[in-house]
């Protein structure tokens, strides 16, 4: 039974007293002290505190207290939380928390994980939108990031309080620029300078608004003569779920692209990806748009916005 050490420094009644902590996964009673109360009319002598100090006692002597994780902040996003991203979630939105953790990371200063508070987050916030600006989307990411970081400490009973970022007000950041959607006459400038694959490979982005990474995983079993059915993605060497479920739906092919498709079916061999590299495997867009679609367009001073633009102008 502890009863902790009561005494006033300054203005300030302190208890000093031993909770329990993890470490290395063990759990280990360390030293520490919590303020009480300012010292005042109410709060004159050590027995006018002691029911303060018998308060946080009270878990640790039923035993009943969680042990306080020693995690640094940047310990548990790096060796505990990005971890579990990569094993729970699509490895495109774990590439891309990754990204978003060497953004914060410089800025975490040693914070261990059970001190955080809001006015912490908030000042990382905007030491990591710095004197650039950055984009707004970019700081709402990084605010996302770290409150489902804190959501899964949460969870997992490493914090055991509530969420510190919920009330966070993110910085601006600077406006998002304007971003291109091709037009119709520019799809046709770009069908009648590129080769193929590349052209049946911009008629299908152009004509059905599929993101990048749907067009590279659609397969020969996935075309119907009148509908393109979206099951999967790729993204690098993954293949796998659509990046919603609501983007798991047959997409319209109009006759024009249809007939693109047949023809394209005659020059491809095998019944897998209907756009595939040399393995087999899905072929990576953005080599192809390096190596043949940009030069390409250049030499016909057609301007490359990339793929995205295409789902942009069908919208």
């Amino acid at each position: 039974m502890q009863k902790g050490k009561i005494e006033l420094r300054g203005s300030c009644w302190l208890l000093r007293y031993r909770e329990p902590v993890l470490v290395a996964g063990k759990v280990k009673m360390r030293q520490t002290s919590s303020k009480l109360a300012t010292y005042s009319h109410e709060y004159r002598t050590e027995q006018s505190v002691r029911p303060l100090a018998d308060l946080i006692l009270a878990p640790i002597n039923a035993k009943t207290a969680l042990p306080e994780s020693d995690l640094t902040l940047r310990g548990f996003l790096e060796h505990v939380y990005l971890p579990h991203v990569e094993q729970d979630l699509r490895p495109s939105t774990s590439h891309s928390y990754k990204t978003v953790f060497k953004l914060v990371e410089p800025h975490l200063n040693g914070l261990a994980l059970r001190e955080a508070r809001t006015s912490h987050i908030e000042e990382m916030l905007r030491a990591v939108a710095g004197p650039k600006e950055l984009a707004r989307t970019t700081l709402a990411n990084a605010r996302n990031f770290l409150s489902g970081a804190f959501r899964y400490a949460i969870r997992t009973d490493r914090f055991t309080r509530g969420n510190p970022v919920r009330e966070v007000k993110t910085p601006k950041g600077a406006r998002p620029v304007n971003t291109h959607a091709y037009t119709l006459d520019e799809v046709t400038g770009m069908l009648k300078v590129l080769p193929e694959p590349a052209r049946t490979a911009v008629l299908v982005a152009a004509l059905t608004g599929l993101r990048s990474c749907e067009v590279r995983a659609l397969a020969w079993s996935d075309f119907t003569g009148d509908q393109l059915n979206v099951t999967r993605s790729a993204w690098r060497t993954h293949v796998g779920e659509t990046k919603t479920a609501g983007s798991a739906a047959p997409v319209p092919v109009v006759p024009f692209l249809r007939d693109a498709l047949i023809a394209h079916r005659k020059r491809t061999p095998g019944n897998g990806f209907i756009f595939a590299g040399e393995t087999g495997k899905p072929l990576v867009l953005a080599n192809l748009s390096r190596r043949v679609i940009a030069p390409a367009l250049k030499k016909a001073e057609i301007p490359w916005h990339g793929w995205h633009a295409f789902r942009r102008g069908v919208g």
